[in-house]
């Protein structure tokens, strides 16, 4: 007899209604550089803030191809600005676009491994993302 236990992947409800684990950090940016974060765990939530002055300005993209300027599939942060959303994700990356700007951000994590989630890019249908 068969357990047919679910299968932990992006539509599995039960790990999106549990508080998620928390992963945060904190860094800065210059002009043109891209720092990437990749989770070993499917994203519930994510808050991310320019802690900057004002004229340092970050770019926040979910693919690394989503931040070239054709594509313009990013948001941008000026300083002292926030974003928080929930949001399923395995990565994100940020971009540094005027100054140097600081940023940190906060990823609460599901149970879901990122390898049973779906692949979101421009070139598997997503558009919007790069």
């Amino acid at each position: 007899m068969s357990l047919n236990n679910p299968v932990l992947g992006e539509g599995y409800v039960p790990a999106y209604q549990i508080s998620p684990v928390p992963f945060v950090t904190a860094s800065n940016v210059t002009l043109g550089q891209t720092k990437s974060y990749t989770f070993e765990f499917v994203t519930k939530s994510l808050f991310i803030q320019n802690t900057a002055a004002s004229g340092n300005v970050i770019a926040v993209a979910f693919t690394e191809n989503g931040l070239k300027p054709s594509n313009s599939n990013f948001l941008i942060l000026s300083g002292g600005q926030s974003f928080s959303q929930d949001i399923r994700t395995s990565a994100i990356f940020i971009s540094g676009s005027a100054g140097t700007p600081t940023f940190s951000f906060l990823a609460g994590l599901t149970n879901i491994p990122v390898k049973n989630f779906l692949t979101v890019t421009g070139s598997n249908g997503y558009a919007g993302v790069g």
